[in-house]
């Protein structure tokens, strides 16, 4: 019982010439085996587009996780592509057209089964800047298409850059004062709980050292007794 608790999967997404691939590690057999594949002109009809996507195919960036599928991120359109781990399958999500691809976004679990999705809304730079929280709906509900649930004013004169994300918190790096003369640029990593949209400090670091990759662990180490916590 106790080995048949701490077995796992690892799940490896190749970006192939011809389609995405996925290929799946047991901990049970200690072998790798191909699990799906899919063509890049069967996820996107249009030819155009297609031969886009297969040409530029890695470009896709910025994984995600949330209800046992992985989201991938699309430099090139407003396109997700999405592999489900129960499935086996590869699909594609079409992501808000308002969204913008400068900053990231997150894909988060925003609860009774809906999917969240959080992006930065920068126009001035610098200027007024805004998180929005977008939802959808189940398939099969009254409507399967994002909505905005909630639209966060993040103080002025500050850069932010959507960082990481878990299933329910995200990581936002924030960068500046970017007017001020006197004092130096200074990084922050801020944290929100994705159930409550509380931000909270988590650390500030020198200027240099935040260009570095920043991740997220949640409940680390594990405990059954303890809460997740960043």
């Amino acid at each position: 019982m106790e080995e048949a608790a701490r077995a796992f999967i690892v799940v490896m997404i190749a970006h192939c010439q011809t389609g995405p691939a996925a290929f799946v590690f047991s901990s049970t057999t200690r072998q790798w085996r191909a699990a799906a594949s899919k063509g890049w002109y069967d996820l996107f009809p249009n030819q155009e587009e297609s031969t886009m996507i297969s040409s530029m195919h890695r470009k896709l960036v910025g994984c995600h996780y949330a209800y046992g599928c992985f989201y991938l991120e699309s430099a090139m359109n407003k396109k997700l592509l999405v592999f489900d781990t129960r499935r086996m399958e590869f699909s594609i999500l079409d992501v808000p057209r308002e969204t913008s691809n400068m900053f990231g976004l997150a894909i988060v679990e925003a609860g009774e089964g809906r999917l969240g999705m959080l992006d930065i809304h920068d126009e001035t730079l610098g200027g007024k800047c805004d998180l929005c929280y977008y939802i959808r709906g189940n398939i099969g509900e009254s409507s399967s298409q994002w909505k905005i649930e909630k639209t966060i004013s993040l103080p002025y004169d500050y850069q932010y850059y959507i960082q990481a994300s878990t299933e329910r918190y995200l990581l936002l790096r924030k960068l500046g004062p970017l007017q001020s003369i006197s004092s130096s640029l200074e990084v922050e990593y801020v944290s929100m709980d994705v159930k409550t949209l509380q931000l909270e400090r988590v650390c500030g670091v020198s200027f240099g050292f935040s260009l570095a990759s920043a991740r997220i662990y949640t409940s680390f180490p594990p405990s059954l007794l303890s809460a997740p916590t960043i």
